[in-house]
């Protein structure tokens, strides 16, 4: 199976000028002398011709590498064929240099790890792994080709000549692969962070609207439900009961609208975040949909982080929502916080079997538990005397 071309960051225009910025600089260096050295390498006419078009081509696909990487390594591999198998070159450079020699030798053979760079860094699998094993093939002809090579040491001195020639090659064959690799990880790794990143956003904006929603949805229901029962017994309640649903429904829309403007990227400033102080009036808003709810505080109150402040008014949100789906109209319902040094517990029962969570296999329980472990606490939901119970506990 092959993976998707890591995408490179910044725009493609500025990859490309800074690819075609590298072309000119390395053959500004190193061309001249491959030029100079093939013209005057009394190699026959046909042989300068085709290494001078393998010195020019390997430059120029240095330009556009960037963009294809495996046909610019495709090309400069047949590039390099052509200088290891082209004749050895005499003339004055041959004179400086010792000895005849071989046009892979030249400073424009360089450029080869450039293409190979190229390929491991921006081609998808399995070109990397393919184009390593072509060029550890063109090492081994290299080698071979250069093996008794004398122009610049004695015989008595080959051996320090086929070392140095063999560490190069290989030496620079690896670096070449291994950076254009680390380059493709470290973008793919990058990726994947992102990608994490989007993931636990779209679970943290899945949790606010099945808060937001469940809980005004089922505090609108049973609202409606009652007062369908208050209004035929006192019809002069009728108002009271739609201007709550009304209220409801209408504090439901402002927090929904703040979590648009977040997908949406909305400038305008969302909505305030509930804390534990607005636990109060949640707990007014569940009575007002008829069902009985105590609750008690003890110890001394902390000061906690607003996210922390924000997963216990959640969870307390949840589980009073799902006592009111799921749970008796009769039923009592206790919200307890037990503050203490180390951080805060929060215990929320009912005295009916109907769990406050649902049926554990929704996303309310899930929803939970995920919200409290994100910052560091633990959820802990179930059947207990004959009722049931949610308790977490909150670091401070």
């Amino acid at each position: 199976m092959t993976t998707a071309e890591p995408a490179s960051p910044g725009p493609h225009w500025l990859g490309d000028a800074l690819q075609v910025g590298l072309a000119v600089l390395l053959a500004f260096l190193l061309l001249p002398v491959g030029l100079t050295s093939v013209r005057e390498g009394d190699t026959g006419s046909a042989w300068t011709v085709v290494l001078l078009a393998a010195l020019c081509v390997l430059h120029a696909l240095v330009a556009v590498a960037h963009r294809w990487p495996r046909e610019a390594f495709a090309v400069g591999g047949l590039a390099m064929l052509a200088l290891v198998a082209g004749p050895d070159l005499g003339g004055p450079t041959a004179v400086q240099a010792g000895g005849e020699y071989a046009p892979v030798l030249l400073p424009t053979c360089l450029v080869f790890f450039v293409l190979l760079y190229a390929v491991a860094a921006h081609a998808a699998q399995p070109w990397p792994t393919i184009a390593l094993g072509v060029t550890l093939v063109g090492c081994l002809l290299t080698v071979v080709r250069l093996w008794d090579s004398e122009f610049v040491l004695p015989v008595s001195a080959m051996w320090v000549w086929r070392l140095f020639l063999t560490v190069s090659v290989l030496g620079g064959t690896a670096a070449a692969w291994a950076l254009g690799r680390y380059r493709a990880t470290r973008i793919a790794w990058i990726g994947a962070l992102a990608d994490r990143g989007a993931a636990d956003e779209r679970r943290r904006i899945a949790r606010e609207m099945h808060d937001v929603v469940a809980h005004s949805l089922a505090v609108m229901v049973a609202q409606a439900e009652g007062g369908r029962m208050a209004v035929a017994a006192s019809p002069e309640r009728a108002p009271e009961i739609l201007t709550s649903i009304a209220t409801s429904g209408r504090e439901a829309l402002a927090e929904m609208r703040g979590l648009l403007g977040v997908l949406r990227d909305d400038s305008s400033p969302a909505p305030p975040q509930p804390t534990l102080a607005d636990l109060p009036d949640l707990v007014e808003q569940v009575r007002a949909a008829g069902l009985r709810v105590d609750l008690a505080t003890t110890g001394e109150p902390l000061r906690l982080p607003v996210l922390r402040e924000l997963a216990a008014y959640r969870v307390v949100q949840e589980a009073l929502t799902n006592v009111v789906k799921h749970a008796p109209r009769d039923s009592t319902a206790t919200v307890a916080l037990a503050w203490e040094p180390t951080g805060l517990g929060i215990t929320i029962s009912n005295d009916d079997d109907s769990p406050p969570a649902g049926d554990g296999q929704g996303r309310g329980l899930v929803g939970m538990r995920e919200r409290i472990e994100a910052v560091g606490g633990s959820l802990v939901a179930g059947p207990v005397d004959g009722g049931w119970r949610v308790s977490a506990r909150i670091p401070a």
